[in-house]
């Protein structure tokens, strides 16, 4: 008996050693995704069908835009058939300011969908899984899942969406007119401060000089005058606000020309 149970013993060790010498049948990927449509996205998640506890991370990303990369999600270290993944989307609150977002924020949440979830069919991929899991973010609100060590940028990509999302023209010109208006507002107020130093040059000079004293690189450039009321000073703010005007007018004209 007692050898019987030695025996017993043994075998008991050797599988269990056997057991955890047994390699995963899953593989951890890194998480990234990319809006194709425009819309951007606040947040999403990567969610095992099959486990509900496991899931992974996605960042956001501005409209056309790529999100960064976060770990992780498990995906089976060989694909088969109907695998798939349920990706959880925060898409953006709509409004033009803090008000109206917050009304599209309660009535999703009156309607239980302040985020919403679509289960997706995951593509046939290497095996072993090495790699990123792409999320790719589609109009009309479609969603693509590619498990791949490859970028959409790379000819080889095994997905159907290849290339990084381009921009609309809508889009583009938006953006653009965006920064002519924030160029032109800049332009505006150096103007007004170079009328303002031929009427009262003592309150413009002093403002200036105290904006310039905490400024490094500023600093420098004034280092040689006694201080906002030397004469010296007032010809280089003058030279200083031309300059500025004379180049956002450039930088606006560049924008006009490249407006689709």
């Amino acid at each position: 008996m007692k050898l019987l149970g030695n025996l017993v013993l043994s075998l008991g060790i050797l599988f269990s050693l056997t057991a955890c010498g047994q390699e995963p049948d899953t593989v951890e990927l890194n998480i990234t995704g990319a809006d194709y449509a425009g819309t951007g996205i606040r947040a999403f998640r990567v969610r095992n069908p099959d486990v509900p506890d496991a899931y992974g991370d996605g960042g956001s990303m501005a409209p056309y835009g790529g999100g960064g990369i976060r770990c992780c999600y498990q995906v089976p270290k060989q694909w088969h058939e109907g695998l798939t993944a349920e990706i959880e989307v925060y898409y953006p609150l709509k409004g033009k300011n803090g008000d109206e977002m917050v009304e599209d924020l309660k009535k999703r949440e009156a309607a239980g969908n302040v985020t919403e979830t679509f289960n997706v069919s995951v593509p046939k991929y290497q095996t072993p899984a090495a790699g990123t899991l792409w999320v790719q973010f589609m109009p009309d609100k479609g969603i693509k899942v590619v498990v791949s060590d490859l970028s959409p940028d790379h000819e080889d990509y095994p997905g159907d969406v290849k290339g990084w999302p381009v921009p609309s023209d809508e889009y583009r010109r938006q953006k653009i007119n965006q920064e002519i208006k924030f160029l032109e507002s800049s332009k505006n107020n150096q103007q007004e401060d170079l009328n303002e130093l031929e009427r009262n040059s003592g309150t413009v000079l002093k403002s200036y000089w105290n904006v310039f004293s905490d400024i490094m690189h500023m600093a420098k450039e004034i280092k040689g005058f006694s201080d906002y009321q030397d004469p010296g000073f007032n010809d280089f703010l003058k030279s200083y606000l031309k300059a500025g005007i004379a180049r956002d007018d450039r930088k606006i004209d560049i924008y006009r020309r490249s407006r689709p």
